[in-house]
């Protein structure tokens, strides 16, 4: 399984992400003429595309090919920061940012080269957090990085060790910036890429000079996120970080006592909140988390499997389509509260898509997903978790970013 992993990838590391907001909601009335939407799409073939339309109506009926129209590029998916559209890549071309002109037209910045990232997260001012890992476990340092889309430039770059005192060390599965302070959700692997589930584990630094403060631990849980998704940690519009704990075989960890189950970092602390605690598995879905997406207010849209079937399914299988039997629910998490979703036929995991592959606009949230039977767009209502089916995806299966553009002046 990680064979197969390592090289799939090699070639999409990340999709896109929003850890601070993913609705693009806003009181400011925009004109319809200084905005298109831009979404990133992946072939049968891993090839990948960027596709800018103008409407959300548009993926909502008939089907999605980027045959004759999409914009193919070396890079993974796409992280929408600071109105562009970042294209990330570990080869020698570098990553480069989508914008779009006076225009209106969809157009890159110069090449930057960021190394081989498999963890990120935007700031409140604008900028983008990457955490690069060496795979082959060559060596435990890993390097942060800021890169400001604003002049297409890395700001600053530090090295830190992930190693920890048994030998192993850790892998970052998500960051999260809140004000001064970078948050980086870890499991623990040794050298073969045998995965340990423990504690609930976040190092901690200060933002924006990098610098290395604490690593903070929590037993209530199991370990945050899980290989490569950026989908374990969350910011809501309070300002509130909440972390995702799975302990699930189809996250490839082996379960352990612990519950699948949700932790909270207040917004100006840097430890876990000790009189918070979401146990999704003692809950009503009697669930595992996988993921979350932040939906607008303090809400999230997870995906969960129930947790009496999961020990049957393949190790690490929310990385493929062997696994269709995925559910999802929103979440409020601030007063506990769990709307399932309805009309969404049960699926596969994150399919080498990630967090920013949930775009939310006017109390609906846009994403793909993959059933046994194909691929498709859904609206789903923030409020009452009423799915509704949108356009098929032909030639591909996901959608691994959605997001809207404004036209630079």
């Amino acid at each position: 399984m990680i064979t197969r992993t390592k090289s799939l990838l090699a070639l999409f590391i990340l999709s896109a992400v929003t850890f601070s907001c993913s609705s693009d909601d806003s009181s400011t009335v925009e004109n319809p003429a200084d905005v298109s939407y831009v979404l990133a799409y992946q072939t049968n073939d891993w090839d990948t595309y960027i596709w800018q339309f103008e409407s959300l109506d548009e993926i909502m009926t008939g089907d999605i090919n980027m045959v004759g129209k999409g914009i193919e590029q070396a890079a993974s998916a796409g992280v929408p920061v600071g109105n562009t559209f970042f294209a990330l890549s570990g080869e020698n071309e570098g990553s480069v940012g989508y914008y779009l002109n006076a225009e209106g037209k969809l157009v890159t910045n110069k090449n930057v080269f960021t190394g081989d990232t498999y963890a990120y997260g935007t700031t409140d001012d604008d900028k983008l957090i990457l955490v690069n890992s060496p795979w082959d476990a060559s060596s435990t340092q890993n390097e942060l990085i800021i890169y400001d889309p604003a002049t297409a430039s890395i700001t600053n770059r530090k090295f830190n060790d992930f190693a920890i005192d048994n030998g192993h060390f850790l892998w970052p599965t998500s960051v999260n910036v809140s004000g001064n302070r970078v948050f980086v959700s870890t499991f623990e692997r040794d050298a073969a890429w045998k995965l340990y589930n423990g504690n609930a584990t976040v190092k901690v630094y200060e933002y924006p000079s990098l610098t290395y403060l604490k690593t903070i631990s929590d037993s209530r849980t199991t370990t945050i996120g899980q290989y490569y998704t950026n989908t374990g940690m969350v910011q809501t519009e309070s300002g509130d970080i909440y972390t995702f704990s799975s302990n699930s075989r189809t996250a490839g960890y082996t379960a352990t006592s612990g519950h699948s189950g949700i932790l909270r970092i207040k917004k100006g602390q840097s430890e876990f909140d000790t009189s918070y605690f979401f146990d999704i598995e003692a809950s009503t879905l009697k669930g595992r988390v996988l993921s979350a997406y932040p939906v607008g207010g303090e809400k999230v849209l997870i995906n969960y499997i129930p947790a009496d079937i999961d020990a049957a399914q393949g190790n690490w299988s929310f990385l493929n389509y062997g696994t269709f039997k995925f559910k999802s629910a929103i979440l409020d998490l601030s007063a506990k509260s769990i709307t399932q979703v309805t009309n969404l036929p049960d699926h596969a995991g994150d399919n080498y898509y990630g967090f920013g592959s949930a775009y939310t606009e006017n109390g609906k949230t846009y994403k793909s997903f993959v059933t046994n039977d194909e691929g498709r767009v859904y609206q789903i209502d923030v409020n009452t978790g009423v799915a509704v089916k949108g356009a098929v995806i032909t030639g591909g299966v996901n959608l691994p970013a959605i997001t809207k553009l404004t036209k630079k002046k």
